[in-house]
């Protein structure tokens, strides 16, 4: 019986997923399931985060390193989160819900030029789900805040002295300086060099273009399809065409473009263009409006956990506007 000691839903998941579970637990989180839909919607996420993450190799043995170095990396974030009346929310709800990202975990064996002997490198892959954002501590110290919808993927230990990193969706990072040890950011034909700085990227597939907002310090961009390269400097914002080829940079405040990471939006008789620049980063979606329009009208409102609808509804009242949502865009005309 399990009744020594409290059931952790948590542990009984992981191990459920990764088909460890005893008969005992699999009747626990049976009935777990059945006491609430939120039960069943937050596992069916958590299954499908799961299977999301790839482990990129053809060998059983290091699939189950993989799996079990993953494993054990979950856990030991459930411990970190202190115990409050119910610890039994959906660790990819709570736990994930605090990073609200995916670990995937591949293994390559590479050869060490010193010793000639094999060395296991391992490949990781942050993913966040849609409407989920989070912060994770890369391995040389880089913060990085991963926006819904997104991933990361970089080695454990750097190779060549490089600390390269590929993105596809929405990243906010504050670059630990390190003259001896670039750090880059591959956005497919484009590549961010840094050495210590904070800014922004959007790099989504869908999107016709990719965006980067610097906050401090210097970036460097270039990319097989740039003319040139482009020294960015802080508070400027650099637009790339995916369809044009093309770049262009924009004098911006550049935290605007980083105010997603934050816990609750707070606009005080702001300009709706910088509300619109938060809450595409909030919401992931584009907004259009009339730029006249956009820098004369200014609001008041806060933004919590509400939906894009909920906050669009709420500015008609403020304002006399009219909105029209189609795919991920959001059209603002003034009523």
């Amino acid at each position: 019986m399990m009744t020594n000691k409290t059931v952790d839903i948590n542990e009984i998941i992981i191990r459920y997923l990764d088909a460890s579970a005893t008969q005992e637990e699999k009747i626990c989180l049976l009935q777990w399931l059945k006491k609430s839909e939120k039960n069943r919607s937050d596992f069916v996420e958590t299954r499908d985060l799961w299977l999301a993450c790839e482990v990129v190799t053809d060998n059983e043995l290091e699939v189950e390193i993989a799996l079990d170095r993953f494993k054990s990396r979950i856990l030991s974030e459930i411990n970190r989160i202190p115990v409050r009346r119910e610890r039994s929310s959906l660790f990819f709800i709570q736990v994930a819900a605090v990073f609200l990202l995916l670990i995937g975990i591949g293994y390559w064996f590479a050869i060490r030029p010193n010793f000639g002997t094999k060395e296991l490198l391992v490949k990781n892959q942050i993913i966040t789900a849609n409407g989920s954002k989070g912060r994770f501590e890369l391995p040389d110290g880089t913060i990085v805040w991963l926006n819904g919808n997104s991933k990361l993927t970089y080695w454990d230990s750097y190779t060549n002295g490089k600390r390269d990193v590929t993105l596809k969706g929405e990243a906010y990072f504050e670059v630990k300086k390190n003259a001896n040890s670039p750090f880059s950011v591959q956005l497919g034909d484009l590549v961010i060099h840094v050495l210590g700085t904070k800014f922004n990227v959007s790099n989504y597939g869908t999107d016709r273009m990719i965006k980067t907002a610097l906050l401090s310090g210097s970036i460097k961009i270039t990319g097989s399809t740039l003319k040139n390269e482009v020294i960015l400097k802080p508070d400027q914002l650099f637009t790339y065409s995916k369809q044009l080829n093309k770049g262009f940079v924009d004098k911006v405040e550049a935290q605007l473009y980083a105010n997603w990471i934050k816990d609750k939006l707070i606009f005080d008789n702001e300009k709706l263009s910088d509300i619109m620049i938060c809450l595409e980063g909030w919401y992931g979606v584009a907004f259009n409006c009339n730029k006249s329009f956009a820098e004369n009208t200014r609001m008041s409102f806060t933004v919590r956990g509400e939906s894009i609808d909920e906050i669009l509804s709420a500015m008609e009242m403020i304002v006399p506007i009219k909105y029209d949502i189609k795919d991920n865009e959001v059209t603002i005309f003034p009523k």
